[in-house]
């Protein structure tokens, strides 16, 4: 009775209450449970997606603080890499963590009573794969926001402390350790494969709004580009491109029209998912908050070539037009199939550095079909590359280009790509403006398990807590 009372309050925090009376049935008066897959596929879209806290777009380079002067609040936290984006109750960093574990929990709950519940094979099938994609999802999410990088050069994924793996619906984390990064690696990619043979052989969702076999590879194509297996890049990517290669043309798109026609929305053709609240990501256009007096970094700004239309369908005033504003979104990420392009490109010349010359030209053919769609036609040129490690770094700024704003991308790509220093400036009066470093490999590039989470379980090894950053 205890557990189910739980799993109850876990269901209401992430759910409607309306929606948590018409999924569970009182069996008795000592036990709540879902009693259909038809109850399990409502739970799980309830808890799809990956919440994401709004200061942590604002750790990496794309985002700079625009001089007007603002009552410092969590974002000026995350912006200046402060410990207080982990220990401040609501901190991006512990947001993280609570928003995450609940979420995976809803999937595990899924997965323990898939078999006791009616319904088709195929229904419960499908709702048992959604399920495992979700969970390998947020596993994903949180093992990169709380434990080093897999292929860094300081990392070792066989040792280094990763997050506990939780895959049955119990909801202790008392004397729950740290699982390795690789472990958890290994169970993301268990799960990945899991949920997409069950999705394809289940029937594949429609609904742009439900986790499918097309994000399934996708996320499999991050996965394996974060681990460093190129090869297996190539394959999952292939597969999403082979059953879906569609991408939108700008020239074509009309203006930046955030809130009739979103780049991220289910109008885009090339989606395959949509998630999360818009919380996560939008501002109301105008209102005068600290996370409002942010715009575009230069450096992200300048990148754009002549004749490229993200430049004016992204981006407006220095700021994003990729989402609609509040009150009128409806999700806050998408997974796109340009993603699976860029993934497979810079497996192909990470393949190319490695001797593999003939993948050099698949890597430049990639980037060339996305950046076709992208450019006025009298502007487009294809992209030469002068060596392995231009060829490289092509990927990256295009990917950059193409993605930034969007679930945490460019955050995750830094982390991956060597950790390097970041420089923000931060206006504190009408006569001081500081500058706040990042430094190479700093400790805050890995965030701190929330602190009432460590106090209740001392098997929990914290990471390294940044100092006080200090502007000068």
């Amino acid at each position: 009775m205890k557990r189910n009372i739980l799993i109850l309050l876990l269901l209401s925090a992430i759910l409607p209450v309306s929606s948590c009376k018409k999924f569970l049935e009182e069996q008795s008066q000592t036990d709540i449970i879902p009693r259909s897959a038809s109850a399990l596929n409502e739970m799980i879209l309830g808890s799809s997606g990956s919440a994401m806290d709004v200061g942590i777009r604002f750790l990496d380079d794309d985002m700079v603080h625009d001089n007007t002067l603002v009552a410092k609040g969590l974002v000026y936290d995350s912006y200046t890499w402060q410990p207080e984006i982990i220990t401040k109750s609501g901190g991006s960093g512990s947001m993280q963590w609570t928003n995450l574990y609940p979420k995976i929990l809803v999937s595990n709950l899924v997965l323990d009573y898939a078999p006791k519940v009616t319904g088709t094979p195929a229904e419960i099938e499908n709702v048992s794969g959604q399920a495992y994609l979700l969970r390998a999802f947020n596993y994903f999410q949180l093992v990169n926001f709380y434990a080093k990088p897999y292929t860094d050069k300081l990392s070792n994924p066989d040792q280094d402390p990763g997050v506990p793996l939780m895959l049955a619906s119990g909801l202790s984390f008392e004397g729950k350790s740290r699982n390795t990064v690789a472990e958890v690696y290994k169970q993301i990619l268990e799960d990945l494969d899991k949920g997409t043979e069950l999705m394809e052989r289940s029937g594949k969702n429609t609904s742009l709004y439900r986790i499918n076999h097309l994000a399934g590879y996708l996320l499999s194509s991050r996965v394996q580009l974060y681990m460093g297996n190129w090869e297996k890049v190539i394959e999952a990517a292939t597969n999403v491109l082979n059953r879906k290669s569609d991408l939108m043309n700008l020239n074509t798109w009309g203006g930046a029209d955030q809130n009739n026609k979103p780049i991220i929305g289910t109008q885009n053709q090339e989606v395959v998912w949509v998630y999360g609240s818009p919380h996560e990501a939008v501002f109301p256009t105008g209102q005068q908050n600290e996370a409002y007096q942010y715009t575009l970094s230069n450096d992200l700004l300048s990148s754009y070539e002549t004749g490229d239309l993200r430049a004016s369908i992204y981006i407006k005033n220095k700021r994003s037009m990729k989402r609609p504003i509040v009150g009128i979104a409806k999700v806050a990420q998408a997974f796109r199939i340009s993603e699976a392009l860029l993934n497979r490109a810079e497996a192909h010349a990470q393949l190319n550095k490695l001797g593999q010359t003939q993948h050099g030209l698949l890597a430049l053919n990639d980037l060339n079909t996305l950046r076709k769609k992208r450019f006025t036609t009298d502007s487009y040129h294809d992209l030469v590359s002068t060596d392995a490690d231009d060829l490289l770094q092509k990927c990256y700024e295009e990917k950059r280009r193409e993605f930034f704003g969007e679930e945490c991308h460019r955050w995750f790509d830094l982390r991956r790509h060597g950790m390097p220093s970041i420089t923000h400036f931060y206006r504190e009066s009408n006569t001081l403006t500081l500058k706040y470093v990042l430094e190479d490999h700093d400790p805050a590039y890995v965030l701190q398990i929330p602190k009432g989470v460590l106090e209740k379980n001392t098997k929990l090894i914290p990471n390294p807590a940044p100092a006080p950053r200090i502007g000068h």
